[in-house]
């Protein structure tokens, strides 16, 4: 039983395979992330496997690994490779033995070797601005003095439980900075047999078979996707086996699958919960069905065991199309990528033609053992995000709204005609503290209007903020459908009198309707208020996914200076553009 992309399954993945994928991988491909392990335990060997998942994942690793038990030596040493290296992401590798050197004496506490973490991770966290994954440990697989331990004596495994409950506490009371890595839910996962390798454990202090370490690997994969823009946006459902057992169109509405308490119906009804709870998160839902649409309407209407509705979808397409087709027109509707999007069917052939003619999208069959279905959509961690945002509770009204947007715009004859009656407003100004976090997890989202697609910490925004030299300027947006948020950002610092753009980004869901001028034009002069700015410079770094504005500096007035791996640079001779008002667009104050 080992590890492939994220889940437990039969088929082994070869070091081998691993060591080929990596050695022939194009060095020049992916988006950069860089990892540097903190340890007090031999960590080498996780290296294939973190490198191995990367790569599937279109990410271009460095990995580097301090020195062996030098942990809090090299975290109070600027000039240690840990700053050197400039990491993402800090994974604190540690292995609890080192912290208890007489553990075997059950007298230990579990609070002092918390206060010994607490002091290290206030440390890293102080001195970085990097994500810092921590592990919890490892408990016993037998107990120190048999069944009597938990009457007689202060128990060794009860301490690490403990400990663990208290380093859960810790990240969850910072989640800004730190993710988890469970390894306690790891051996739970694989067993003791999977797990651990004593042998190496005595002979290197390398404790653990690879199984945990893809496991591991595959933790620490999710948390790079997450911070560099590779989370999934979207969920695809089929229907029929999918949703329910059986065809709606044959069983009609009290012959499907779909009864809480009896199998198979059960294990459907446990799928549509871990949807309704990725709902709550913000990921958007739809379905795209071969069948009747107003079957499809009378199981969401009206099944009394359908837990999700019609309003938990964000769109559809429930005709006799092919998938394909329409997995586009949902793309084009909802404004994504194709690489946003995860589809789940039961059905082979479409699976199979899915991953052939759309290969950007995620594709999850419905497994043959029926009740391993439900953690399918949690398994792998393709919609983890690093914060959590007021925004992603509303996602789907949000587009709810776009959607009475564009059915209003069919009334009007001219473009400028629809957008007068918006009624748009926005507010543009810097950024407040409450809105960090979802300044960050715009900057590590958006992808399509986004002209250097540089990703950023909550810490590294916060840092921004906090300096006089850099800004960090949002932008919220209301009409009259409704209130979009926070949905703009602009980053940029001043070097003597020239302001330098870093960062300018919009969220998919306000575009066409030249708020981003206005949005631009506002925080220059803003910016130009704080700093005595004479020039701008710019820059637009192409990816696939941002072709559309590539030609955005010129559009606004500023003139290609030069191009460089790339990037092509521009600069703008003026405090601020010589735009044209845009009368549709009112600009509101602050609250």
């Amino acid at each position: 039983m080992t590890l492939v992309r994220g889940g437990i399954s039969g088929n082994e993945t070869g070091l081998s395979d691993m060591l080929a994928l990596i050695n022939s991988s194009d060095d020049s491909q992916g988006i950069p992330v860089a990892f540097n392990f903190l340890r007090n335990f031999t960590t080498e060997g996780i290296e294939p496997y973190l490198h191995y998942h990367c790569l599937l994942s279109a990410l271009k690793p460095k990995i580097t690994f301090g020195n062996y038990d030098m942990v809090h030596q090299e975290v109070l040493d600027r000039s240690s490779h840990l700053y050197s290296s400039s990491p993402d992401i800090i994974v604190a590798a540690l292995y609890l033995d080192t912290y208890l050197p007489d553990g075997w004496r059950a007298s230990w506490s579990a609070d002092d070797v918390m206060n010994s973490l607490a002091g290290l991770f206030a440390d890293i966290a102080g001195n970085t601005d990097a994500i810092i994954v921590v592990n919890t440990f490892v408990p016993p697989f037998y107990a120190d003095f048999g069944i009597s331990s938990v009457k007689d004596f202060s128990s060794h495994h009860n301490e690490v439980l403990r400990l663990n409950q208290l380093i859960r506490a810790y990240v969850f009371s910072t989640p800004a900075r730190f993710v988890l890595a469970d390894w306690e839910r790891f051996v739970r996962l694989l067993g003791e047999n999977e797990s651990m390798d004593y042998r190496f454990w005595y002979m290197s202090r390398s404790p653990f078979k690879k199984a945990f370490l893809e496991l591991y690997a595959l933790e620490l994969v999710k948390v790079a996707r997450a911070l560099k823009g590779k989370s999934k946006k979207c969920l695809i459902l089929d229907c029929d086996n999918t949703l329910w057992g059986g065809v709606i169109g044959e069983d009609g509405l009290n012959g499907i699958k779909l009864d809480p308490h009896s199998y198979p119906g059960n294990v459907f009804y446990e799928f549509q919960k871990s949807i309704i709870r990725l709902h709550e998160r913000g990921v958007l839902i739809t379905i795209c069905s071969k069948n009747n649409e107003q079957d499809v309407w009378d199981v969401l209407d009206g099944h009394q065991s359908c837990i999700l509705k019609r309003e938990h979808l964000s769109a559809w397409r429930v005709n006799w199309s092919d998938k394909v087709s329409n997995i586009r027109d949902l793309a084009t509707e909802l404004n994504l990528g194709i690489d946003s999007f995860v589809f789940v069917d039961d059905n082979p052939v479409e699976c199979g033609l899915i991953r052939d003619m759309l290969p950007e999208v995620t594709v999850l069959q419905v497994p043959e053992k029926l009740y391993t279905y439900p953690p399918l959509l949690n398994r792998d961690g393709l919609f983890d995000t690093l914060t959590f945002s007021s925004e992603d509770r509303q996602r789907s009204q949000l587009y709810r709204d776009e959607a009475h947007r564009k059915h209003e715009q069919a009334k009007y004859e001219t473009m400028d005609q629809y957008l007068a009656s918006l009624a748009l407003r926005v507010t543009v100004h810097p950024a407040t503290d409450n809105e960090i976090s979802r300044v960050a997890q715009l900057t590590q989202k958006t992808n399509q209007f986004n002209l250097t697609t540089r990703r950023y910490t909550e810490a590294k925004i916060s840092s921004f903020c906090n300096d006089p030299d850099w800004a960090v300027i949002s932008l919220s947006v209301q009409d009259k459908f409704g209130d979009s948020g926070l949905t703009g950002v602009m980053i940029a610092h001043k070097e003597g009198d020239t302001g330098v753009i870093d960062s300018l980004l919009l969220s998919c869901r306000i575009l066409g309707r030249s708020i981003e001028k206005v949005f631009v034009l506002e925080a220059l002069s803003i910016m130009s208020r704080l700093w005595p700015v004479k020039t701008w410079q710019a820059e637009f770094a192409a990816t696939p996914k941002n072709q559309q504005v590539a030609e955005f500096w010129p559009s606004i007035g500023f003139r290609q200076s030069s191009l460089l791996d790339g990037h092509t640079f521009y600069t703008l001779p003026f405090a601020v553009p010589e735009l044209e008002p845009i009368s549709y667009i009112a600009i509101e104050e602050q609250q």
